[in-house]
């Protein structure tokens, strides 16, 4: 699913315009990214938990850097999601 086809879901299912639909999925999009930045965790029920991890030893051997702080984005998916998942893959 790309951007404007998730705004078009949002603008039907809610009843607004795609503009107002587009505007509160970046409002999303940005609240998440800023949380994440600031070190803390967000969780949305029945579809998962974002963060930052530290990158692991091992793979910083393998970056082109000397910086030893690197955080990568972490997903953990919810049970429900799972289940959704490995029951729409049967």
């Amino acid at each position: 699913m790309v951007t404007e086809k998730l705004i078009n879901e949002i603008a039907l299912e809610v009843g607004i315009s795609k503009a107002d639909a587009g505007h509160v999925l970046q409002v999303m999009i940005d609240t998440i990214i800023e949380s994440i930045a600031h070190g803390e965790q967000v969780e949305l029920s029945g579809f998962g938990n974002f963060f930052a991890r530290p990158l692991t030893a091992y793979a910083q051997e393998n970056t082109n850097t000397n910086n030893t702080n690197i955080n990568v984005l972490a997903f953990q998916q919810s049970a429900a999601l799972k289940a959704s998942i490995n029951l729409n893959s049967q």
